[in-house]
């Protein structure tokens, strides 16, 4: 054959044949993805009707009263599908949040033996989240957090009077009746992280000036949840978010015995004290030599017997350096299954919280009415004993010696919440900090950005802890 014709085959398209085996050999294998984004429905927000709830207080003007309409719960922008996200790490995290509230319904992160376990409270079904009994599980809070006490506040430099809602008595608790807890956040992905946003309108809740809201979820390779919180306002303002995920690190229905044996530090030197009420005084108590200090690793069930208000409950003032971004707030281990958590945040304060409220299994008491079924059982007691505890009266008049408690909390697959069974460290400001003057500033002006950034790290101790 001639040189010529040589090349016009090659020329036509043949090639030199390759067998099947060296092609699949140079095809690399799909890889794993260090962290998959999935998104679906949790459900779908009820129809309720509102109702308007004004406040009454002589020394403010009707132009400053509430406006705002309460019910269980409201859309933003008319947002009917709540969307959950589930984020799933290489390392065997999975961490879901739902677009209702904001909230962060599950953190599945393994032990030492590689088995994920569930360590946060929640319930299975959206219904759950929506009943007055839920504890603000893993919920946004805003728009401000904690108690704000007697809350007619005034806002320098104006000096303006506002009277925002009682929800708790004659307090202001965790944003009102409608906080950002019971909002069905809009909602996007950008990547892997996922943009939620709301708007809350201008004397919503008795609150000052339009408050637009922007929150960032991200789920990092190295088991970190990151969290970034982002406010401005329309006119002067108070504003302090936080989170309140319920941990039990052993798994979430686990119980107090578990989490007894948790090993808590707490970078702090000192906390805001409080009244006989839990409200704080404005006074500062350093936690050297008192069963608050927990600057050194402490194991719970060492310290908690000597708190009188029968476990932690308060606010802590976080050391923090000058100019500095993150602080190391808080650092839990469970020695059983090896998980450790560390959380970080920009924020002056932190709340620790022990589950105090929650339902004491010995403070139950059975109805004298027998029922068919255990589920009527619980409905006949939730209406009558729900939120009460106190003494039951003859019809004479005089104290019985019958105590009554509260109901089990029924959460995720049946569990029991139980006091002393989770914990909280949410990281805020101060508690009724637009009374008191030394305490961290929490006025938002126009054209100012409120930034809330806050870090979940994950992992494991293998060896012995010291």
């Amino acid at each position: 054959m001639s040189e010529n014709s040589i090349v016009d085959e090659q020329a036509s398209g043949d090639v030199t044949p390759v067998k099947l085996d060296e092609k699949l050999s140079e095809v690399e294998p799909p890889k794993t993805p260090d962290v998959e984004l999935i998104v679906d429905g949790f459900g779908f927000m009820p129809k309720v009707p509102i109702g308007t709830k004004k406040l009454k207080d002589p020394k403010v003007s009707e132009e400053f009263l509430p406006k705002s309409e309460h019910s269980p719960c409201i859309s933003s922008t008319n947002i009917d599908i709540v969307r959950r996200y589930t984020w799933k790490t290489k390392n065997k995290m999975t961490v879901q949040i739902i677009s209702y509230g904001a909230t962060i319904t599950s953190i599945q992160v393994p032990d030492r033996k590689g088995v994920p376990t569930d360590v946060v409270a929640g319930f299975d079904t959206l219904d759950e989240y929506f009943q007055e009994r839920n504890p603000y599980f893993g919920s946004t809070l805003g728009r401000y957090a904690n108690y704000i006490r007697d809350p007619t506040i005034q806002i320098r430099p104006s000096g303006k009077l506002y009277a925002l809602s009682t929800n708790r008595g004659k307090h202001h608790y965790n944003g009102g009746f409608t906080g950002f807890d019971k909002v069905n956040w809009r909602s996007y992905v950008s990547g892997k992280k996922v943009i939620m946003s709301h708007v809350s309108d201008r004397f919503h809740e008795g609150y000052p000036g339009s408050l637009m809201t922007q929150i960032e979820f991200e789920v990092t390779c190295d088991n970190t949840l990151k969290v970034e919180m982002k406010c401005t306002t329309s006119e002067p303002t108070i504003v302090n978010l936080s989170l309140s995920p319920y941990f039990n690190l052993a798994g979430h229905n686990s119980g107090p015995d578990a989490l007894y044996n948790h090993i808590f530090t707490i970078n702090a030197d000192k906390y805001t004290a409080q009244d006989d009420e839990g409200f704080v005084t404005g006074e500062k108590k350093v936690v050297g030599g008192t069963s608050f200090d927990f600057r050194i690793p402490r194991v719970l069930k060492t310290m908690i017997n000597k708190i009188a208000m029968g476990g932690y409950d308060l606010n802590y003032c976080v050391t923090q350096g000058i100019d500095q971004d993150l602080t190391f707030h808080a650092r839990v281990l469970d020695p059983e299954s090896g998980r450790v958590m560390e959380m970080y945040s920009n924020q002056p304060g932190m709340h620790f919280y022990t589950g105090n409220l929650l339902p004491d299994p010995e403070k139950i008491v059975e109805m004298p009415h027998k029922v068919s079924t255990e589920e009527e059982s619980v409905e006949k007691d939730a209406e009558s004993l729900q939120s009460y505890e106190g003494e039951e009266k003859s019809e004479d008049g005089s104290e019985g010696k019958r105590m009554y408690g509260y109901i089990p909390l029924v959460g995720k697959g049946g569990s029991n919440y139980r006091k002393h069974g989770l914990f909280c460290i949410m990281p805020q400001n101060y508690p009724d900090a637009i009374n008191h003057k030394h305490f961290p500033n929490s006025v938002l002006n126009p054209g100012e950005v409120y930034t809330h950034k806050i870090q979940y790290k994950f992992g494991l101790l293998l060896g012995k802890y010291v």
